[in-house]
């Protein structure tokens, strides 16, 4: 997991590597907590993602339901057909806020 903030913009953004499983957990939650505090717009890039555990799912999920409180605005820059099919299985397409697939 890699964040990085772009100051000119003021948005935090972070890339998802191809395999985020369990043991991926307490970084990204540590990423997305550092990009709540940051009260900077959040893009996420998951468009290379090619394994995605229900655990990770569940952060994003709970990262999502906090940035609505913090009006903070998430946007998806790319979703692999991989993790949206994972959302979608476990119920999480809305609550994630992806975008249609194309």
């Amino acid at each position: 997991m890699a964040d990085e903030n772009d100051s000119n913009e003021a948005k935090t953004v972070i890339d998802c590597e191809p395999t985020i499983d369990i043991s991926a957990a307490r970084t990204l939650f540590e990423h997305l907590g550092n990009a709540l505090s940051s009260n900077h717009d959040v893009e996420i890039n998951a468009g290379e993602v090619t394994r995605v555990d229900a655990a990770i799912l569940q952060v994003f999920t709970a990262f999502m339901l906090e940035s609505k409180s913090s009006e903070l605005t998430v946007t998806w820059q790319a979703v692999s057909d991989v993790f949206y099919t994972s959302a979608e299985l476990l119920g999480l397409v809305k609550e994630l806020n992806l975008p249609e697939r194309q």
